[in-house]
């Protein structure tokens, strides 16, 4: 058919234009109450309501693409336009708020971030701690999963009739929220009854309407007259529906009612996807803060470093915790479970509670001077939320970025690096010390800290002997930190007057602080030994050895607000300390003061008498002295070992893995399918009789046609079949065209049928090389229907499936078409019967013998015997009769 003729022909109605209005209004909204259901999921990750803003807005452009596709009958291509244009256009104001220009314009930042969602967003989202915001779009992963499950069951159910498969797209949506929710459910069971209810009613109207669409019978009322069956006067449906109603309302009533017996039970296992993913921050690949201790006592102590409201004289700022010692330096405490006593580091979003606040909750705004690095200056025992202050909106973006949390260590991260300017609002809850009670009461949390390398076994003999048997836990820790500061001295070993105090805290430094005092005045690489140092030393010295008996401890380095500091504090070099923490059953991490009152200065020892002098030995050379710290915040290469490479390497490729895994997975389907068309080729052309090979061909050309789109009748012959084929495949009077001015040869299916038929009805055998040429053929024959085809086309039959269901659909025709034929056999049996009943009755027909001949019976038995007579003639046919 030409493409005018094409252009003149009426177009067919759709199923959207045949079907009333008013179900497609109830499909559209059922699909929709169902949408929103499963979208609520959402909630313990996004928090607020800016995700239900962007999961109903795409749902309705959703629906409003798919509505619009089937009233004009739009294709693929236009309809993914279409869709394309909504999502970019309209997405920063929903999925990108905080690139896009007042927060509704496009901008080129806000499509961007538009463009990489697809790939990008659902790494945010699984990496971010809940609540995540609306920052680093994470508000893709409702944006585009709402948009594109409600546009593919909207169009399913205005176009077809397969009412389940677009009931499983909000199931699909469903499954999105738990995938990328959390340990938490929000409403589970309140969600789940209306969810079920609603969706059973719908499928079983559906069903009950279209099977009653498709009935013939009619129910007869006496009062009303004739009523269809799918009208609502029809009593069996009315019984049916209201019934129903009733079930799934006692139903959904009770499942209500025992909410507090479905709900799972406390401490029952769920696990989230997000808990399994490694964090994209790992401390490890930053120096120690602790190591810069001494440096901003000598370098920055009378730097303003960062100030900081709200805070009372004596309050600790916490930069960082530390709970890994690799006999060099403290580490920051981190792991890859975020569930683990060290914690995780995840991305936070800014501006949302991360905890509800109680009623002591306090607010502090941190504004950076002179203070670099990546830990933040955080304060309390809790974070409950972070808000950025007035940064410029580049800055903003860069900070909110890179926000990470440790919420078990309680350390904050801006790995994008503290800048001069930077301004942050903290929500915390502030320390509360033990009470009496507490401390009588106290046992040691059982929690897995990282072990100590191998020491020297004398470090532990004697946290043993000093921490003592008390029943008290905390008592024990209390002795052993009493000991330690027992006899100690205080000094930076940094002004001239300072005793000699080395910096650093690896294992020869602490060794030496568990010696017999010891000084040596006057020397540059003077060495003391003896308990002398500052906080560094002493909260590394208490922890290695808390750690050596068990006890859950870890030191924390940071700031200490001055004594007579009030209203907005100014928080210098001078004021940096560190301490250590303990973690206590019900009490959570306990704080500890390690170090001796800094008006302890040491003296150095009167020399012991010797009576005569003893033999001169040989000293062993001093170990080497500690190399220097690097800046804080730069890269630190000894943290590196195997099993960190290989966790980062395991990280990053299950984050590429996830994010390809949708194209491979589509490549792979699609492959699959090209293979097993070739399979299926290879079995036809090697089957075991030379008839089955030939036939064999025949059907790849038949499945060439029916994956081209058109489907070949089964009740036409091959000839038949090759005739419609070549017609179609050559425009006519074109060469090779059938009829006038072609040669009709076509694509050549007539000679392939004709050999087909000869072949396998034929008397003869064929030999092989016949059968080889004949497929040569039926692939040239293939290849000009190919060529014949549109472009689009051709690419939709090599990936389609309709041949492999060409069999079976055949299969399912033959047999209605048997059963047709029984059926009609069987009634032409039955009218054969009724007949021959009717003729043997009594009375059907006049008798002829068995009694006189009167003339009331002689004129009918002649005019009987002269048409049965006349029934045997042939008749001489006339002009006009049927031939």
């Amino acid at each position: 058919m030409s493409a005018a003729a094409r252009a003149r022909a009426p177009r067919s109605r759709s199923l959207f234009s045949e079907v009333p209005m008013r179900r497609h209004v109830i499909d559209l909204a059922v699909l929709l109450v169902l949408f929103v259901l499963a979208l609520v999921g959402f909630q313990p990750v996004y928090g607020g309501a800016q995700y239900l803003v962007t999961g109903v807005l795409g749902i309705l452009l959703g629906m409003l693409i798919a509505v619009i596709g089937a009233q004009w009958r739009w294709g693929p291509l236009r309809i993914t336009a279409l869709l394309i244009g909504v999502y970019l256009l309209l997405g920063a104001m929903v999925a990108a708020p905080t690139h896009a220009l007042w927060g509704v314009v496009p901008t080129p930042a806000a499509l961007l971030e538009l463009l990489r969602a697809p790939v990008a967003t659902w790494k945010s989202v699984l990496t971010v701690a809940p609540p995540v915001g609306t920052a680093q779009g994470v508000l893709g992963v409702v944006w585009i999963s709402t948009l594109l499950l409600s546009l593919l069951g909207s169009t399913i159910v205005l176009r077809t009739r397969a009412v389940v498969a677009a009931w499983l797209f909000p199931i699909a949506l469903l499954a999105v929220t738990i995938v990328f929710g959390t340990t938490e459910a929000f409403a589970p069971v309140i969600r789940a009854v209306p969810f079920a209810i609603l969706s059973v009613a719908w499928l079983t109207w559906r069903f009950e309407s279209d099977r009653l669409a498709g009935a013939r019978s009619t129910i007869i009322s006496d009062s009303t007259g004739t009523v269809s069956p799918g009208s609502w006067r029809n009593p069996v449906l009315r019984r049916r529906v209201v019934g129903g109603a009733v079930i799934l309302a006692l139903a959904g009533g009770v499942a209500i009612g025992a909410q507090s017996l479905l709900d799972p039970p406390e401490g029952a296992g769920r696990t989230a996807l997000r808990d399994e993913i490694t964090p994209p921050f790992d401390p490890r690949e930053y120096v120690s803060p602790l190591a810069e201790f001494r440096g901003y006592y000598k370098s920055q102590r009378d730097t303003e470093l960062f100030s900081a409201t709200g805070l009372a004289g004596g309050e600790y700022v916490r930069l960082a915790s530390l709970d890994r010692y690799d006999a060099q330096v403290y580490n920051v405490a981190s792991s890859t479970s975020k569930n683990s006593a060290s914690g995780a580091f995840v991305r936070t979003a800014s501006g949302v509670d991360l905890h509800e606040g109680t009623s002591a909750q306090a607010t502090s705004t941190v504004t950076i001077g002179a203070y670099t690095g990546v830990w933040m200056p955080t304060v309390g025992s809790r974070t409950d939320r972070i808000d950025l202050g007035d940064l410029t909106p580049s800055r903003e973006g860069d900070v909110a970025e890179n926000l990470f949390l440790n919420e078990r260590s309680g350390t904050a991260v801006n790995a994008s690096g503290m800048v001069t300017g930077d301004t942050y609002t903290l929500s915390y809850e502030p320390y509360t010390p033990p009470t009496a009670e507490d401390r009588r009461s106290a046992m040691f949390a059982d929690v897995e800290l990282p072990e100590n390398p191998e020491l020297d076994p004398r470090i532990r003999e004697l946290a043993e002997d000093w921490a003592g048997t008390s029943a008290s836990d905390y008592e024990r820790f209390a002795n052993l930190s009493r000991q330690i500061k027992a006899d100690a001295f205080y000094s930076h070993g940094v002004d001239d007057d300072d005793a000699a105090s080395p910096s650093g805290h690896g294992v020869m430094r602490l060794q030496d602080m568990l010696e017999d005092p010891s000084f040596e005045e006057g020397k540059a690489d003077a060495r003391p030994k003896g308990p002398i140092g500052d906080e560094e030393q002493f909260a590394a010295l208490t922890a290695v050895m808390a750690r050596e008996i068990g006890i859950p401890a870890r030191v924390v380095m940071g700031f200490q607000v001055p004594e007579d500091a009030s209203g907005t504090v100014s928080i210098t070099g001078e004021d940096v300390t560190a301490w250590v923490e303990v973690d206590f059953e019900k009490l959570g991490w306990v704080r500890f003061d390690p170090a001796p009152e800094e008006d302890e200065d040491p003296t150095q020892p009167q020399p012991k008498e010797v009576d005569k002098p003893l033999p001169q030995v040989a000293q062993p050379p001093p170990p080497p002295a500690e190399p220097p710290s690097p800046p804080p915040g730069a890269m630190s290469d000894d943290a590196d070992d195997e099993e960190d490479e290989q966790d980062e390497t395991l990280s990053w490729g299950v984050y590429v893995l996830l994010g390809v895994s949708p194209f491979l997975l589509i490549g792979l389907v699609l492959t699959s399918i090209v293979v097993a068309k070739g399979v299926r080729r290879r079995r036809r052309r090697n089957r075991d009789s030379l008839p089955a090979r030939v036939d064999g061909g025949w059907q790849e050309i038949l499945d060439q046609v029916t994956d081209l789109g058109t489907r070949p009748d089964p009740r036409m012959t091959r000839q038949e079949i090759a005739a419609t084929l070549d017609a179609a495949a050559i425009p006519a009077g074109a060469p090779g065209a059938a009829g006038p001015g072609g040669t009709g040869t076509g694509v050549g299916a007539r000679a392939l049928a004709a050999t087909a038929d000869r072949v396998v009805f034929g008397p003869d055998d064929v030999p092989a090389a016949v059968v080889d040429a004949y497929w040569d053929d039926v692939q040239g024959t293939r290849r000009a229907l190919v060529a014949a085809a549109p472009r689009r086309r051709r690419l939709r039959a090599l990936f389609s499936l309709r041949s492999f269901r060409r069999g079976p659909r055949e299969s399912a025709l033959e047999r209605r078409s048997e059963r047709a034929r029984v059926r009609a056999r069987a009634a032409a049996d039955r009218r054969g019967a009724e007949l021959r009943r009717r003729r043997a009755a009594p009375g059907s027909r006049p008798a002829t013998g068995g009694g006189a001949l009167t003339p009331q019976n002689l004129l009918p038995a002649v005019r009987g015997f002269l048409s049965r007579l006349a029934g045997r003639i042939p008749r001489a046919p006339r002009k006009g009769d049927r031939r």
